[in-house]
């Protein structure tokens, strides 16, 4: 693949959708504010380990189907759980015996995002995770975790647990250096970003296509047509980088870190911009709460705050541009 799928890779992409979309229907999160945990079923159709090498018990294929099939995670608003035990796969490969499990789904991960204030650690994900994991620029490491002193704090997307823990809470129990899961896990948000973006088109030209006002469907009228083809542009320019980034890290460029950077910026740009225009073109029902769109709207900014905002991609591609300069 380079900027679009081969046939191979398009059946993966395809397989995810199906899967997903069975499993997790958008709708799901107006019947239960949180998902039941199925990283089980993950684990029967080889997700959990997709890019993970065959000898840790993986599937041993590349960064670039893993991102396809986060595109297709991101669509539903899936899980954030799964995206915290994909990471701590890559970060505990060399380590079978924590590995396998993970792979497995049989324990979960939740995720450790920032320091608080007052010493405590912010926790996305589930209290009774079984590990904790933390990923910066220049490495990660998995924590045994135990959640009973944690402290539930309100997150804007109520479909995902947040809470605030002491580093009592919290062992080390492998690290990996260097940056290759912090690389992997901008690809992967980014992926889900993007889906978001696409998820975000598709519901307001179905809906452009159905509702009318002096008996014509509103999407014949420039001021839907227009914002609709603006979310397009940046969907695709957000893809295309994507889909570059991917590539350039399967393929070992140089340059892959700043591809991955600019990816990471488009897309967080692309879902907030095109989540926000879905709930305007949508009128007054796109502000209520029985729909779904503020679903993608408060699933893109949470997204969009892990490994690395927006204006944080934006400063290293800057910095890149001032060294490349000199």
């Amino acid at each position: 693949m380079f900027l679009v799928p081969d046939s191979d890779e398009q059946e993966i992409s395809n397989a995810a959708a199906a899967f997903v979309g069975n499993e997790f229907p958008l709708e799901r999160l107006h019947e239960s504010p949180r998902d039941p945990n199925k990283l089980p079923a993950f684990s029967e159709l080889g997700w959990l380990g997709l890019s993970a090498p065959e000898e840790a018990g993986g599937i041993g294929l590349s960064i670039v189907e893993e991102m396809l099939f986060f595109i297709q995670l991101g669509r539903v608003a899936g899980p954030v759980n799964v995206l915290s035990q994909i990471l701590a796969v890559a970060t505990a490969r060399d380590n079978p015996d924590i590995c396998g499990p993970l792979i497995a789904g049989e324990q979960d991960v939740a995720l450790l995002v920032a320091s608080h204030a007052n010493g405590e650690l912010r926790l996305i994900g589930d209290a009774s995770a079984t590990f904790a994991l933390s990923v910066t620029p220049s490495s990660s490491t998995l924590y045994r975790f135990d959640g009973s002193s944690c402290r539930a704090v309100p997150c804007l997307d109520s479909s995902v647990g947040m809470y605030l823990v002491d580093e009592s809470a919290i062992t080390p129990l492998v690290s990996r250096n260097g940056s290759d899961v912090w690389i992997q896990s901008q690809i992967d948000v980014s992926a889900m970003l993007v889906g978001l973006a696409e998820r975000a088109l598709d519901m307001i030209v179905e809906y452009a296509k159905e509702r009318q006002t002096f008996g014509r469907p509103i999407g014949a009228y420039q001021a839907v047509r227009h914002p609709c083809s603006d979310m397009a542009v940046r969907i695709e320019a957000a893809r295309c980088q994507l889909f570059y980034a991917a590539t350039a890290i399967k393929e070992g460029h140089q340059d892959a870190a700043m591809h991955t950077d600019a990816a990471r910026l488009l897309s967080d740009r692309a879902a907030k911009a095109n989540t926000d225009t879905n709930i305007q073109l949508h009128g007054g029902i796109g502000v209520t709460d029985e729909h779904s769109a503020h679903l993608l709207m408060k699933r893109a900014n949470l997204l969009g705050r892990l490994f690395g905002s927006g204006k944080q991609s934006m400063s290293s591609l800057l910095t890149l541009a001032d060294n490349a300069e000199v």
